[in-house]
């Protein structure tokens, strides 16, 4: 085109000034002016609002030659715009008679690589169209021009064979198109494929060699990723910015401290430019290597400036130890923390132990006009319910409904679990059957939150409801199927599900599937079966195998065999307290006191010493903590006061404490005095003074509930009309009128 009296524009202010000054002076219709204004244009256009406005100016242009229409497509290209424009001006271009040449078709597949398209089909489809095209109309000439954005479309969409046979079609290949073909085959996981080029390419450069370090650390594959940049320096090629990242990232991941330092002393020698990547890859290496001074060091002399980049590779590296406090104080300092800075924070109080300040956290980032990541949002509703705390859970629920992230299957997935691990079975399900897409996780979680709280028959239920609706059972949903009826002694329904598990859908049992079908057995009482299953199955039993059947020998007073478990117990467990414990009150249950002595003299030789009971409960979002006999509480007089009534009021309708449990010799009236000081009861007490008679009383306790608390409550609840749930150790109690959704059976 012939060159252009006007100025060019740098902007698209500018443009439109001098879209202005042609339109004026009439010089609009003057093809190489028109052509300068649309070529300048294009190369300002950065939003789809530019776009719309280079193509309005292109439609009005009278002669709309290939440059033009290369042109228009380069202004694509700069917008990220859909598929829709450049499809369309694809199309016009062959009606109007236009001959495409290569930039036409360099132009087109870079769009195609850089622009999302919905749908994979539709994807490939659309490629493998303007191949075809590029292929009709290209003379063989032209094939290397366009080779290297072809190869690198057809990579970047996945679609490797046709990438590879691309490559394998040009004539003659040149160090680009060999880096672009090696550099998708790595980024796609083909990193074998991608090392055999690499050694047949005539010429090896850094960018080959740095698209297979990158590959093997995406991969998880570091000990390579270094053997690649050795080889590399080895083959005389030096490293540039980029390489080094790659292999820092590696270097992480092998938490290799020593081959972290010499790769920044190579930083120095070979005076590579510390860019902001760099500089948090250096940060981020020695945090993880556990040299964080170091990291603070280069946080310090490089990295204190207005990018968030390096704040937030400092700040995580913190949180990653633990420390937690220096990492927030890092956080305040910054004068615009992103959504990273955000997840790294609250994802370290999680670690941390400290929800609500996560919690807090999170509702800040609205004062920043941030919206937070899903993942940052299942990581807190995930803590939520590992701790039952509830009214945190709701509050994240309202920010869902409030549409401040947004929702998918696995948010919506960890919303139910939340739900079912504090105890509310009704707002779980009533979150699932609102989900407008659900899949196998989903149910699984539906299913095991069920199981948990009690209701095997309605898990089972559920179970039946999902494969209906055409969904396969995997593994863990067979794990929550058979945690439904090891919680529910379903046994003839265990038994069917774990046949089924192999022959139906050849899903091989593991060690938890073997752990819950001897559970159910031995509680059962058929512990011969459930000793067969142990000695048959094709891996060594764990801990909770032999805790379930040494948990059995106490309901059924096998004492021989509770000697055997508990031999297996402390091999793989020696520091466990509760193994001691159990064995201790099977030979107190059995009059067994010279047993019973050596045991806690065991205990006192090996220092193990009896975790402390407590119980839990949230009134008006403070969390309440008791311990036995607890006199440390604020309402402690109105606390001895209901405990008091509750007691009068159990022996009215006949309720006797179960006193052979305590083992302390002291008078009967004593004994009461202790079982009636219980944590969980003293929780109840203060639950039942403190919370509307209209609300359920949440109670979570450490460890299992006791025999005569769970008989109390069961009466409680019915003597003052109260819905109970209790969370221990291992499942959820919800006591209703006198019953236990256990069926004492737990």
């Amino acid at each position: 085109m012939p060159a252009s009296p006007w100025p060019t524009p740098r902007s698209v202010r500018q443009a439109s000034q001098l879209h202005a000054l042609l339109i004026t002076s009439g010089k609009i219709a003057h093809p190489p002016s028109a052509g300068h204004l649309l070529n300048s244009l294009a190369s300002c256009v950065s939003t789809p609002l530019h776009l719309g406005y280079a193509l309005s100016l292109f439609d009005r242009l009278p002669h709309q030659s290939t440059f033009l229409f290369d042109t228009a497509l380069r202004a694509c290209l700069r917008a990220s715009s859909g598929a829709d424009h450049l499809v369309l001006l694809f199309r016009r271009m062959r009606r109007g008679g236009v001959r495409a040449d290569a930039f036409t078709f360099h132009f087109l597949f870079r769009c195609c690589a850089a622009l999302p398209f919905p749908g994979a089909r539709g994807r490939a489809g659309l490629c493998r169209m303007l191949h075809a095209a590029c292929h009709r109309t290209m003379l063989p000439s032209a094939a290397t021009l366009v080779a290297n954005p072809l190869i690198h479309m057809y990579a970047v969409l996945g679609l490797t064979d046709d990438a590879r046979r691309v490559f394998d079609e040009v004539p003659v290949k040149d160090a680009v198109v060999w880096a672009t073909v090696i550099g998708g085959l790595a980024k796609a996981g083909m990193l074998y494929e991608a090392r055999g080029l690499l050694a047949q390419a005539p010429e090896r450069n850094v960018i080959s060699w740095t698209s297979l370090i990158a590959g093997y650390s995406r991969a998880g594959r570091p000990a390579e990723a270094v053997d690649c940049f050795n080889s590399m320096l080895s083959d005389g090629v030096a490293p540039d910015e980029v390489a080094v990242i790659g292999v820092l990232s590696a270097c992480s991941q092998l938490k290799d401290l020593d081959l972290g330092r010499s790769l920044h002393f190579l930083i120095g020698e070979k005076r590579i430019k510390m860019s902001d990547n760099l500089v948090v890859a250096l940060i981020d290496m020695y945090a993880k290597c556990g040299d964080i001074s170091c990291a603070q060091g280069i946080f310090d002399a490089v990295g204190r400036g207005q990018k968030p980049q390096p704040w937030n590779a400092i700040i995580d590296g913190y949180c990653k130890l633990g420390h937690i406090d220096v990492a927030r104080s890092l956080f305040d300092q910054m004068d615009a923390p992103d959504v990273i800075t955000f997840n790294s924070m609250i994802t370290g109080y999680i670690h941390s132990g400290r929800l609500g300040d996560a919690i807090l956290l999170f509702m800040q980032m609205r004062r920043h006009n941030l919206r937070a990541d899903n993942f940052t949002v299942v990581s807190l509703l995930t803590a939520c319910a590992s701790l039952g705390a509830l009214p945190q859970g709701r509050a994240l629920h309202a920010s869902i409904e409030q549409r401040l992230v947004e929702e998918d299957v696995y948010l919506v997935t960890a919303l139910v679990d939340m739900y079912m691990k504090c105890g509310r079975m009704d707002e779980a399900t009533f979150v699932f059957h609102r989900m407008r897409e659900r899949d196998v996780h989903t149910w699984s979680a539906m299913i095991a939150g069920l199981a948990f709280n009690g209701m095997g028959m309605v898990a089972l239920e559920y179970f039946y409801q999902m494969k209906r609706d055409g969904f396969q059972p995997n593994s863990v949903t067979y794990i929550a199927v058979l945690t439904a009826c090891s919680h529910s002694c379903l046994l003839d329904e265990g038994r069917l599900h774990f046949n089924e598990m192999r022959s139906l859908h050849r899903i091989h049992p593991q060690i938890e599937h073997y752990g819950c079908m001897i559970d159910l057995l031995a509680r059962s009482g058929l512990l011969e079966e459930a000793m067969d299953l142990v000695q048959t199955m094709p891996m060594q039993p764990n801990a909770v195998i032999w805790g379930s059947i040494l948990s059995a020998c106490r309901i059924h007073k096998k004492i021989d065999l509770a000697r055997y478990a508990a031999e297996h117990l402390l091999k793989l467990e020696p520091d466990e307290d509760a193994v001691y414990v159990q064995l201790y009150n099977i030979y107190i249950d059995s009059r067994q006191w010279v047993d019973a002595s050596r045991i806690r003299m065991l205990m006192e030789e090996r220092g193990v010493k009896k975790t402390a009971g407590y119980s839990s409960i949230t009134v008006a979002g403070q969390v309440h903590k008791f311990v036995v006999n607890d006199q440390s509480h604020p309402w402690t007089f109105e606390i001895i006061a209901m405990m008091e009534e509750i007691a009068q009021r159990l022996k009215s309708v006949g309720y006797s404490p179960i006193t052979s449990k305590i083992t302390v010799d002291v008078d009967e009236e004593e004994k009461e005095q202790a079982l009636l000081a219980h944590s969980e009861k003293m929780a109840i007490a203060f639950g039942l003074i403190s919370l509307a008679p209209n609300l359920p009383i949440h109670v979570m306790k450490n460890l299992r509930v006791c025999e005569d608390c769970h008989t109390a409550i069961k009466l409680i609840s019915k003597l003052w009309n109260r819905e109970i749930i209790v969370r221990d150790r291992s499942r959820f109690h919800h006591f209703r009128d006198g019953t236990c959704s256990c069926n004492d059976f737990w």
